[in-house]
């Protein structure tokens, strides 16, 4: 078995390979299994991982330890929510997940510049003055325990350029940073989020499902699918928002640039029962998000993480070909020189 994982994970480093000419080095931190390192940790420090390099986390029954992020690199996991209840079942081999059990990635400036997509279960902030001018940070895919600050940040900090798409995410917090040019789109967030510093400028937050309140400052928010206990919102462009009940804050925008209140969530989703965690969000039949949204060169879309041409994606599975079936016989003659083995593969582009 340890082979086939090893074979596994170099059908998967020849297509990760092919897309780019930095090295792919392999974590896992699976007792037995042989990569080129078992945590971030070791890997950060290595000399021979370089900026642009790719770090890929295999799937492990064990969760990774955190880690800090002070280099440019791209990071690609498995996906999240592969097995157990309300899980996508089916889309890897390996149902174990590049699992970070809420561990903390923490930034600073030398990363900016980074991609992860397809990590499981991490906080991803700026620890002390570390955050300082982290700019163009790409998070896709992923599922995130919170993203934002942590201590002794520095009031005022500035960020620049970053992207979180197709994410499912519970906290989100950048209350106290300066947020500029930010695109925050197609995700579904769970709690409460907080882009609503001062100095924040040009930040746009379109196509997400919000399930908690929202305080923001300086943008535009517009296709969203929103039931918050508060909204709040100053210099920010409100447009072809649905809301679930009549939250007090968004009731002046109601009527204003396709903006609609007092729906349902039974009207709105597909709903948990026979779904998965967030194919929950995925519109019904007749739902009033459908072809709601703001139309852009007569394009209307649907609103909320669906909509649009690059929709969320179930269990955040990464852009890059995956083994989703592997059989392998049970039991072979003692005397076998070859063993049949079926791999299936799909692109989740």
């Amino acid at each position: 078995m340890k082979k086939i994982l090893l074979c596994i994970a170099s059908i998967t480093l020849a297509f990760l390979t092919n897309q780019t000419n930095a090295k792919v080095w392999r974590i896992n931190n699976t007792v037995g299994v042989t990569a080129d390192f078992a945590t971030g940790a070791l890997a950060l420090a290595s000399s021979s991982v370089l900026n642009d390099d790719t770090l890929h986390f295999e799937g492990s029954a064990t969760a990774y330890a955190g880690f800090t992020l002070n280099k440019r690199l791209v990071i690609i996991g498995t996906g999240y929510f592969l097995s157990g209840i309300n899980a996508n079942t089916g889309l890897q081999a390996n149902p174990n997940s590049s699992d970070f059990g809420g561990q903390i990635i923490a930034y600073d400036s030398l990363c900016s510049g980074s991609t992860i997509i397809g990590l499981d279960n991490f906080n991803f902030g700026a620890w002390h003055t570390n955050g300082s001018a982290t700019d163009n940070i790409t998070l896709i895919r992923c599922n995130l325990s919170s993203v934002g600050q942590y201590y002794s940040y520095l009031a005022g900090t500035k960020t620049v350029g970053w992207k979180i798409n197709k994410c499912y995410i519970y906290t989100f917090n950048f209350s106290n940073f300066k947020a500029e040019n930010f695109e925050i789109t197609n995700n579904i967030l769970t709690s409460t989020f907080y882009l609503d510093g001062t100095s924040n400028l040009n930040n746009l937050v379109r196509n997400n499902v919000f399930r908690g309140g929202i305080y923001m400052y300086n943008g535009y928010f517009a296709n969203n699918i929103i039931q918050v206990s508060a909204f709040t919102v100053t210099n920010v462009t409100v447009k072809n928002n649905l809301a679930i009940g009549a939250p007090t804050g968004f009731t002046p925008f109601v009527g204003l640039n396709g903006n609609t209140n007092s729906h349902t969530d039974v009207l709105l989703f597909q709903g948990l029962t026979g779904n998965s965690t967030d194919g929950q969000w995925r519109l019904k039949a007749g739902s009033p998000a459908i072809a709601a949204g703001e139309t852009v060169l007569g394009i209307t879309p649907d609103c909320g993480a669906y909509g649009t041409a690059d929709p969320y994606v179930l269990s955040g599975i990464p852009p890059i070909p995956t083994i989703y079936l592997l059989t392998v016989p049970a039991a072979i003659a003692s005397n076998a020189t070859t063993m049949p083995i079926t791999i299936s593969t799909k692109s989740n582009n």
